[in-house]
């Protein structure tokens, strides 16, 4: 069972949204993503498809819903609240496709005569377009409601529950909420018990025993999970003689042992593990029975043990239990499925997928863990870019949809763009982050970071002409930025405002005072931040040729002609114009060697904020103050 098509029209933020769901042409279900800003209407477009699935459950299983004062409670409660502003009504339509069967959903609240309203969807909804035109309705329905003489009775189920009845018990049909959690290992063990004869309670025709809302799933998960370990060790020599078979011979009982189904269950679920901490060597091993810690335990490829599944972080525990029972709900009536997970089938709806998840496992192993299951239909809601950026590398442009709401369109090519920027931009800062802890490892000494490499050389030389060694000797100046082997450059302005950004949130691997010295045109304000100062150098008004960068501080008659390149500007009516540049490099080169105190005088302000920043930041093991001029 898939869901085929939705359309919801003024329900909340929405005002009309009509989807039809994707599929390859074999049939095969692609995923869908639904995006959009808070407040576009993404839970309640999900929320549609989860109540649909409810009411359908409940006309085959009694355990959909637990009873309360209503005869049959609702997942989605009809209220007039829920009715977009200004208007008179809410309708939702639903169409999912069972074999040769559909199934249909309608909701409706408020002022809605389905005589008049005019649609070209009346004749796809017919069977459930017969609303009364006040008040609350909710009815499902079927292509063949009419036809009972085509199913048995005994069970004195409806049609609908005749063709539910199978597809549920058989696939996996799950909602995992934003609201999912799972219990870390320092809370109340007692609440962490885990029910080690889940697998061999008793079945009943008429309980499904797989929720179809999952906020947390751990517990029941780790027994499965156990079961599958024994089972992936059974004595099959032993069923096959209980049960009238042949004993195996010595050469089948080593092929069998090598070969077991159920150890690829294992693997399977290993695998989803590797996945969720990046560890391609992690094996799930089993403790003995009186062991003080769970029986169940994580080991890794460095030899380190993990002591349980409830030892992971939230982001990781939430991953792994999501997509682990999505397996333990597609093999409940066939154990086959959970060797062969392209078997499994289903409706699973997330909302919020990138809750708690470290950008990388949005990008590169959610799409993964979801293409694992090829006939599971994902109906995912995220803000997450990097997310969408992955399923598009991992699907190709046209595996999957993505949807924004309220209005269902299909994010476009553009926008597209601006998700690689945002990725290609987490990119460059966590080669950035990478890069500074290693710089930053083994210096001891306060360090001065500029905006680039010119920086620091106009910086060393004002220090040495104008008798300032000892200053130069205490400091590390250093550009914030370093040339990478694809010619980009981290440093400027914004290597600076990255590296802020860094300390902010992980100051504690730096161990020595900090300055940031920007150039004048940033006009930062200078503040001290724990050991993190930050300082623009001040601008030279007699500098009237340039104005901007360190550079301004030199005296304006050494900005000679032979320090300028000329370069063509092409303007937007076809016209050209000719600019001159200052070449930084040629410049810092000549006036480094060729320069006078008197040049350099104008860098006495920076000299100054350098004092200021030591004398801050000394302490009793200096054994000598720095000279003052």
């Amino acid at each position: 069972m898939y869901l085929k098509e939705i359309y919801l029209e003024n329900t909340g933020p929405i005002s009309k949204c009509h989807v039809e769901l994707p599929f390859a042409d074999n049939g095969i279900p692609l995923p869908i993503v639904i995006v959009g800003p808070n407040g576009s209407g993404k839970s309640i477009f999900l929320s549609y498809i989860v109540d649909a699935l409810i009411e359908f459950g409940k006309r085959a299983f009694r355990d959909v819903v637990l009873p309360d004062s209503l005869e049959s409670p609702y997942f989605r409660i009809i209220h007039p609240r829920g009715i977009r502003s200004g208007e008179l009504f809410s309708l939702s339509l639903l169409q999912f496709k069972v074999n040769d069967d559909n199934l249909y959903y309608c909701e409706k609240s408020g002022l809605l005569d389905p005589t008049t309203y005019t649609s070209n969807l009346k004749s796809l909804f017919a069977k459930v377009w017969n609303w009364s035109t006040s008040g609350n309705h909710k009815e499902v329905s079927t292509d063949n409601e009419d036809i009972w003489s085509a199913y048995e009775t005994q069970e004195f189920l409806s049609p609908i529950g005749k063709i539910i009845k199978t597809q549920m018990q058989e696939g996996a049909y799950a909602f995992f909420p934003a609201s999912r959690h799972e219990d870390p290992v320092w809370l109340n063990p007692e609440i962490l018990k885990v029910n080690m004869d889940a697998s061999v309670n008793r079945r009943f025709s008429k309980d499904l025993g797989k929720p179809l809302q999952v906020k947390t799933c751990a517990n029941e998960n780790i027994g499965w999970i156990l079961d599958v370990l024994f089972d992936a060790s059974v004595d099959y020599d032993i069923i096959r003689k209980l049960q009238g078979g042949a004993v195996l011979s010595d050469e089948e009982k080593t092929n069998w042992n090598n070969s077991r189904p159920l150890q690829q269950s294992r693997y399977n679920i290993e695998r989803i593990l590797q996945a969720v901490l990046q560890d391609k060597q992690v094996k799930l091993i089993r403790r003995l029975r009186n062991s003080r810690e769970q029986r169940l335990a994580i080991q890794l490829s460095n030899g380190q043990v993990i002591p349980n599944l409830q030892s992971l972080s939230q982001g990781q525990s939430q991953l792994f239990h999501l997509f682990t029972t999505i397996i333990r709900y597609g093999e409940r009536t066939d154990l086959n499925r959970s060797v062969r997970l392209s078997e499994v089938t289903g409706i699973v709806i997330i909302d919020e997928i990138d809750t708690h998840l470290h950008p990388t496992l949005q990008h590169s192993i959610v799409p993964k863990l979801v293409k694992l299951f090829p006939k599971v239909q994902f109906i995912i809601s995220s803000h997450s870019p990097l997310f969408l950026l992955g399923m598009e590398k991992e699907f190709g442009p046209d595996g999957l949809d993505i949807r924004k709401l309220p209005d269902g369109d299909r994010i476009n090519s553009e926008e597209y763009s601006e998700f690689r920027s945002t990725f290609e931009y987490y990119q460059a800062t966590e080669r950035f982050e990478a890069e500074i802890k290693q710089r930053f490892a083994n210096m001891t000494k306060p360090v001065v970071l500029t905006e680039g490499k010119t920086d620091v050389k106009y910086i060393q030389k004002a220090l040495a002409l104008l008798g300032e060694q000892e200053l130069l000797n205490f400091l590390n100046i250093e550009p914030v930025g370093k040339e990478g082997e694809d010619g980009d450059n981290s440093g400027g302005k914004t290597g600076l405002d990255n590296f802020h950004k860094v300390y902010a949130v992980k100051s504690s691997i730096f161990h020595q005072p900090i300055l940031l010295l920007y150039d004048s045109d940033a006009k930062k304000v200078p503040g001290p931040v724990d050991r993190l100062s930050v300082k623009s150098i001040p601008l030279n008004d007699k500098n009237t040729k340039v104005k901007g960068g360190i550079e301004n501080l030199f005296p304006t008659e050494v900005f000679q002609d032979c320090f300028y390149d000329e370069k063509i500007i092409v303007k937007n009516d076809g016209g050209q114009r000719k600019e001159s540049e200052l070449n930084k490099p040629k410049f810092c080169e000549w006036i480094c060697k060729n320069g006078s105190t008197a040049n350099f005088e104008g860098l006495k302000v920076v000299i100054e904020i350098l004092k200021e920043f030591v004398e801050a930041h000394k302490t009793p093991q200096d054994q000598q103050p720095v000279s003052e001029q």
